[in-house]
């Protein structure tokens, strides 16, 4: 397992398993990793279940089809070891390798990396958040946290029908969070309205063609771009 492999550096490596079928747990052993089974509750509840099974300060969180770099990795271990170090919680950028390859100009960002003591993960139905003890919700660039240089990989999806699978079930479930808050994952407040899919699903198109410079990522990152937008119109289609 590609992902444990990566991961070899940390002090431990613990694999939360909501009852995999497939060869999850025996790689894990393989890989001197801790298996600790937990029913599945939720994204974030599984994080946080994970956060209180940790025996350090520090925590990764990493999913099964991503992938710690070296230059990450040796970011990572200097980072912890400054002792001029005084944030909590570190942003790593995570490039998507999707149809085999990666869209360098898609990126995104995800807290993956804080001190336990200092937050949890929210129990959103999906694109849980990272909160702090006081309350707050982590936003990048705020005074809370820092971006970390590096790229974690996430192999995403070798075929579009993949992809389109998971958007159903992804969709299905932000919606639902959508009703529940008012507002889309980027914090903007939504109303029901015919054109609410078409609204989201052109923003989306142009700001990751356009503005991200999709069109550069070649034929993979033109696909991504519509089927993103898609995504969104989904979103707005289930959320009426």
């Amino acid at each position: 397992m590609a992902c444990l492999k990566s991961l070899a550096f940390t002090d431990e490596q613990l694999v939360i398993d909501s009852g995999s079928t497939d060869k999850t747990i025996a790689l894990a052993h393989e890989h001197k990793a801790k298996v600790i089974p937990h029913a599945w509750e939720g994204y974030g509840a599984q994080k946080n279940f994970g956060i209180q099974q940790a025996k350090n300060d520090w925590v990764l969180f990493v999913d099964a089809d991503e992938q710690i770099t070296v230059e990450l990795r040796d970011i990572i271990l200097a980072t912890l070891a400054d002792p001029q170090n005084h944030y909590n919680f570190f942003w790593l950028r995570i490039v998507t390798v999707f149809l085999g390859k990666p869209l360098r100009h898609l990126y995104g960002h995800n807290p993956r990396l804080f001190r336990k003591s200092a937050g949890h993960w929210t129990a959103d139905y999906v694109h849980e958040q990272v909160q702090l003890t006081n309350g707050t919700r982590l936003k990048l660039g705020n005074k809370y946290s820092k971006l970390l240089p590096g790229v974690l990989l996430h192999y995403s999806h070798d075929t579009i029908r993949s992809y389109l699978n998971k958007m159903r079930h992804y969709t299905t479930l932000e919606a639902k969070e959508m009703r529940r808050t008012g507002t889309h994952r980027s914090g903007k407040p939504v109303t029901r309205s015919l054109l609410l899919p078409w609204r989201l699903s052109s923003r989306q198109f142009i700001k990751l063609f356009f503005y991200r410079h999709g069109w550069k990522d070649g034929r993979a990152g033109c696909i991504w771009c519509v089927m993103s937008a898609y995504y969104e119109f989904e979103l707005g289609r289930k959320f009426l």
